[in-house]
C-alpha cells in the first residue's frame, strides 16, 4: 500500500461555515474531523474554510497513513496524531486544541492553576530522579511567577490530579503538567525513612525509601491565595 503524507493544520479563527469536504486525487477513504475550539482548515498547505467547534468536516483522502497536526493561531500550542485509513466508511477524528492551548499557556507562566482545589503546581517537574531531601531543596528554591514559597505536595494533592487520557509519556494527570516519572510527596510512607511517591502511570502509590533517586522526580506546588 503506498503511504499518503498530508499535513492538516488548524488556526484559530471566528467566522461560520457548514461541512466541508476537500478531495484528494483518487480519494478513496473518508475522514471526519471535529474540533472542540473554532479553527480555520487548511490541507495540503490549501485552505479549506472556517470550521465552528461541534460542527464536523469530511476529508476524501487515499488510503493509507496520514499525518494530522493542529496549530492554535496564537500561541505555541501544538496538537498532532497519525491515522491510517483503510476504507470508503467514515473514520472519525477528534482535535483536542483546548487541552494544548492549556498545556502552552502553562508552559509559558510556568504554572498551572487548578480552580477546583486553588492550588498552584510548576507546569514540570524537574526532570531528573532526585532522593527526597533534593526534591525539597528543588522546590525550596524555586523561583516561579514571582512566587518563593513552592513546596512538595501531599500524597493526597497528587492523587486528585490523576486521571484522564495517557499523554505521549503514559502519564495520566488531569492538568497541562509535564511529568518525567514518579513524584515524590510530602507524606510519610508506610515505615520510618519512607516517602509515598505517586506512579501517574497506573495511579499507584509507592512508600519509598527517602534516599532513593531512580524514577522519583520534584513535582512543586503552593497555595495560590494571591
Amino acid at each position: 500500500m503506498t503511504t499518503n503524507f498530508y499535513r492538516v493544520v488548524f488556526v484559530l479563527a471566528a467566522g461560520l461555515c457548514g461541512d466541508l469536504t476537500l478531495a484528494a486525487d483518487g480519494g478513496t477513504a473518508h475522514l471526519l474531523i471535529r474540533t472542540d475550539l473554532e479553527c480555520k482548515l487548511t490541507v495540503d498547505g490549501k485552505p479549506g474554510g472556517v470550521v465552528r467547534s461541534g460542527e464536523a468536516v469530511t476529508l476524501n483522502l487515499p488510503a493509507g497513513e496520514h499525518r494530522v497536526e493542529a496549530v492554535p493561531v496564537a500561541g505555541s500550542a501544538h496538537w498532532e496524531e497519525t491515522v491510517t485509513l483503510t476504507g470508503p466508511d467514515n473514520q472519525v477524528l477528534t482535535v483536542s486544541l483546548r487541552p494544548a492551548v492549556a498545556r502552552a499557556e502553562a508552559e509559558s507562566h510556568g504554572y498551572w492553576t487548578d480552580p477546583e482545589s486553588h492550588l498552584m503546581w510548576a507546569a514540570a517537574d524537574n526532570g531528573s530522579g532526585v532522593t527526597l531531601s533534593q526534591a525539597v531543596y528543588y522546590c525550596r528554591f524555586l523561583t516561579l511567577g514571582g512566587h518563593k514559597d513552592w513546596t512538595l505536595p501531599s500524597i493526597d494533592d497528587l492523587q486528585r490530579l490523576f486521571g484522564g487520557p495517557a499523554d505521549q509519556y503514559g502519564h495520566h494527570i488531569k492538568a497541562p503538567v509535564k511529568l518525567t516519572g514518579w513524584t515524590w510527596s510530602s507524606s510519610p510512607g508506610k515505615e520510618a525513612g519512607e516517602e509515598w511517591a505517586l506512579d501517574f502511570g497506573d495511579g499507584g502509590r509507592a512508600s519509598i525509601v527517602t534516599g532513593d533517586s531512580g524514577l522519583n522526580r520534584a513535582l512543586c506546588v503552593r497555595m495560590a491565595q494571591d
